[in-house]
């Protein structure tokens, strides 16, 4: 069997924002019990991650990582050209996922005990998002 929903994510913070319970809540819905769940983020100025829950602080640090790959564009005040605001971004769009898979397991993803879905919103200017959620399985 297969499930497929796209919901639209209100805008967040820059940042990261646990979306588990969204998801586990999804899942359920789909009444589907074993199997996979692929997300998906119609956007490049987000990012789907799995990342450890236990300490606000690995978040957080994980995320300063990856910003620090590729710095954001939003302090920057004299530019070229409008072209040059979209570098930063695409830069991180290539370290960073907009689509992850996970499985099912009891109606409910299957991670480890520590782990978490998170959407990283990677602009000061964020927008509302689409999402969509697909689960795959019996």
């Amino acid at each position: 069997m297969v499930f497929q929903d796209t919901i639209k994510l209100a805008a967040q913070e820059k940042g990261a924002t646990d979306i588990t319970d969204l998801i586990t809540d999804i899942i359920q819905k789909s009444k589907i019990n074993v199997g996979t769940c692929q997300l998906f983020v119609h956007n490049s100025m987000s990012s789907l991650l799995i990342n450890d829950t236990a300490d606000e602080a690995t978040k957080e640090q994980t995320v300063d990582f990856l910003a620090q790959l590729a710095p954001s564009s939003d302090g920057i005040t004299a530019t070229i050209d409008q072209s040059m605001d979209a570098i930063p971004e695409a830069m991180r769009a290539a370290i960073t996922q907009t689509c992850i898979s996970f499985p099912v397991n009891r109606s409910k993803p299957a991670l480890g005990t520590w782990q978490g879905i998170y959407l990283w919103e990677k602009t000061s200017q964020p927008k509302a998002r689409k999402l969509t959620i697909t689960v795959i399985g019996e």
